[in-house]
């Protein structure tokens, strides 16, 4: 208990401003063994203004009281950030192993995504755009909400809220995403009229995988609520 002793205000329970890092770093983990990070330190929390955007949602969707809107926050809370990338070689460096964190916005009605790794991005953002499917493309895109990127998924479904919902099999990378080779040697897609032709802007991205890597557990106050309400429903709803 000395960290807490030396480095917080013992009349308004505040961080000291002057603490180094070192003894940041020290009392992060102290008050972590005592489960009070959140409470007092939560800055230190990993994807913290992400729990809140979550906590946001299915408080939001409580209100509502539908069904629909509790499951639809109750899933995205559970994403709050993930992985996307081909499992065999195809996408650019952009794309592969990509990590993506929910924002507050929304377009069309659906939650956006933006890359972890912001910096020299050109296609930062995945949201659904206005023919029902997801994207990833830039701020322009995103911010029309036109079906226009790098990749995109061709499930059309409002019942998707998040990109973790996706079918693995169901992308389409353009050259942009995908690297030089494996582009001008993709499979050719299915046309209308059911005869194989070349697509020359999209390709089929094989194996496609994205994986949540953080979000919030059953246990947290405001999903436990959802939790209940949702279960409290008649089933017919």
């Amino acid at each position: 208990m000395s960290t807490f002793h030396s480095t917080l205000d013992p009349a308004s329970f505040t961080l000291n401003p002057d603490l180094t890092a070192a003894e940041r770093g020290e009392l992060a983990v102290e008050v972590q063994f005592y489960g009070l990070l959140r409470l007092m330190m939560p800055t230190e929390v990993p994807y913290y203004s992400q729990e809140q955007i979550g906590v946001a949602l299915l408080q939001g969707a409580c209100v509502t009281g539908t069904k629909m809107a509790l499951e639809t926050a109750v899933v995205q809370a559970r994403a709050l950030v993930f992985e996307m990338g081909s499992t065999t070689p195809w996408l650019t460096a952009e794309f592969q192993d990509a990590r993506y964190i929910v924002t507050d916005r929304v377009i069309n009605g659906a939650s956006v995504w933006a890359a972890e790794e912001m910096e020299g991005a050109r296609y930062p953002f995945m949201y659904r755009a206005g023919d029902g499917r997801m994207w990833i493309g830039n701020e322009a895109n995103c911010a029309a909400g036109v079906a226009f990127g790098a990749i995109y998924n061709t499930v059309e479904s409002p019942d998707v809220q998040t990109p973790t919902q996706l079918l693995w099999n169901k992308w389409e990378c353009c050259n942009v995403s995908t690297m030089g080779p494996q582009f001008t040697s993709a499979p050719q897609n299915d046309s209308a009229d059911g005869v194989r032709r070349r697509n020359p802007f999209w390709v089929d991205a094989p194996d496609m995988r994205v994986a949540a890597v953080h979000g919030l557990d059953d246990a947290e106050p405001a999903m436990a609520a959802a939790l209940r309400q949702l279960a409290a429903l008649p089933s017919a709803e």
